[in-house]
């Protein structure tokens, strides 16, 4: 099994996105917009195929980003096969912030509720 990551990167263009997220006031902090853009993947299914992210930079250590594990607890039950749990949660993180990118692009803010419901309706779309 190969090492898991031991910081949590994002690209330039999800940086700004972070950002944004904390100048419009929707977060108090980067930790805080960047677990939100998690849990927005999670909730559309992103596919965790593929964990590879290029282009990131390191933002956060791992011990700062998760001190108690609560994350990588969650991790592991949603994604059992995934053995990489942190590069999981980078993935996780820009697949998330790329998706508050692209509403950004189509409506010319953020609009959380709206974020969430796009979200909760490919979801169930998405059920079988």
């Amino acid at each position: 099994m190969a090492e898991d990551k031991r910081t949590i990167g994002v690209t330039e263009a999800a940086d700004g996105v972070l950002a944004v997220m904390v100048e419009q006031g929707h977060f108090s902090d980067a930790i805080d917009a960047a677990k939100f853009a998690m849990a927005l993947a999670i909730s559309s299914q992103a596919d965790a195929g593929d964990l590879t992210v290029e282009g990131t930079t390191t933002k956060w250590n791992v011990g700062s980003f998760d001190p108690d594990s609560q994350l990588r607890s969650l991790l592991d039950a949603l994604y059992p096969d995934v053995d990489q749990p942190y590069r999981l949660l980078e993935f996780l993180i820009n697949d998330g912030l790329h998706r508050v990118s692209k509403h950004i692009e189509s409506i010319g803010e953020l609009d959380v509720i709206a974020l969430l419901d796009e979200a909760e309706s490919r979801s169930s779309a998405a059920a079988p």
